[in-house]
């Protein structure tokens, strides 16, 4: 923070300086008074943090009423990064509130999936989450006291004014939580928030693994490295509803299996559902 300082001194001397002494009184307003100038002293990161975790619950309960697809791209890669194989998947997703969305694939590479298929396809996601697939569940309060905040200025979004947040691990942070996933994810990432200056909603989301992330000392998986990109917009009526991501991850399931995977998703169709106004809203 920049402290302001009393002007009463500066106004002495200016009062009996000479054209060379006021010239310096005037260099030394600019250095030590900023705020005289009618800058702002930078805003408290924690503080614009707090703001954010009320907003982002407030949003909860307004998406509960939203239904939308989301196109996922997932390239499959080898350790020098070359594209092995590619999918792109169609999902349905419906918005729980306080709760995970319910997601129902739609269609694969632009062909519709059949009954038996999906069930497959589910089959196989809750086998590699029961398998130690990294799902940490991070709360607001683990945002707060296991990182170290500060302020990183301003930047424009999408074309609003965003306020930016920088994050990494705070040295010696004592986790309270009973997810050993999360934990061991808390102290290896470090990124950026950008909240939105006027609803402190998180407008985008940057963040990168420091190191790698073992499960039972790398016997389950071992995360080499990860990254990952998040953005929102706006819809009508103050809804905000993700938008686009792209991720990575380098990592290796039960010692030998190595798993590389790059990523793209975005949204669209977004309408309301659960009994709501099944009319599509004016975005795509």
């Amino acid at each position: 923070m920049v402290t302001a300082f009393t002007g009463v001194v500066a106004r002495k001397v200016l009062l009996k300086a000479s054209t060379a002494a006021l010239c310096l009184a005037t260099v030394a307003c600019l250095v030590f008074c900023p705020c005289s100038l009618g800058c702002e002293p930078s805003p408290d990161p924690v503080e614009l943090l707090k703001l954010s975790i009320k907003a982002m619950e407030r949003q909860d309960s307004l998406l509960a009423d939203y239904c939308y697809m989301k196109t996922v791209v997932m390239e499959h890669l080898d350790r020098e990064l070359s594209v092995k194989k590619r999918e792109e998947r169609l999902v349905e997703v419906t918005s729980i509130p306080r709760g995970p969305d319910v997601e129902v694939l739609v269609a694969v590479n632009g062909k519709p999936i059949s009954e038996k298929e999906r069930g497959k396809r589910e089959a196989e996601q809750r086998q590699r989450q029961s398998g130690g697939a990294v799902q940490p569940r991070l709360r607001a309060e683990d945002l707060i006291s296991q990182f170290d905040w500060s302020f990183g200025g301003g930047e424009n979004v999408n074309g609003r004014l965003a306020r930016v947040l920088c994050f990494a691990p705070r040295p010696g942070a004592v986790y309270q939580g009973k997810d050993p996933n999360a934990e061991k994810l808390l102290k290896k990432v470090a990124g950026r928030v950008w909240l939105d200056d006027e609803e402190s909603v998180i407008a985008r989301v940057e963040f990168r693994s420091t190191g790698p992330v073992k499960s039972m000392g790398g016997v389950f998986w071992t995360v080499r490295s990860f990254a990952v990109r998040e953005e929102r917009k706006r819809l009508e009526g103050g809804v905000w509803i993700d938008s686009g991501g792209e991720y990575f991850v380098d990592a290796t399931a039960l010692l030998v299996k190595s798993v590389v995977r790059r990523s793209t998703m975005r949204t669209h169709d977004y309408r309301r559902c659960c009994g709501a106004d099944s009319a599509h809203t004016s975005h795509k």
